[in-house]
């Protein structure tokens, strides 16, 4: 019964080797999405009092997609950089809705 067991298991982890070298479990990096998006932004000096949503709001009028949306193009478009990590006087990118 252990040989079974162990034989099924062994099985199990070839199978998922197998499948992580062959396919990937992460997702294809695509290039074309990077650069339709980065088509469509603009830069944005922060003032004293800025929010990454209120210059969005101020640029767009109402906000034309969700917050978590807002928050990942801002993102991407900035090296990984949280919205809430923003400084007085530095320029950012802001995608254009």
């Amino acid at each position: 019964m252990k040989r079974i067991i162990l034989f099924i298991g062994f099985c199990i982890v070839a199978y998922s080797i197998y499948f992580d070298i062959s396919v990937g479990t992460l997702p294809a990096y695509s290039s074309e999405n990077m650069d339709k998006m980065n088509e469509n932004y603009y830069n944005i000096k922060v003032e004293p009092g800025d929010t990454v949503l209120s210059i969005i709001e101020k640029n767009e009028g109402t906000i034309p997609v969700p917050i978590d949306q807002m928050i990942e193009d801002f993102s991407l478009l900035n090296n990984g950089m949280k919205p809430e990590e923003i400084e007085i006087g530095q320029t950012y990118r802001f995608k254009n809705y």
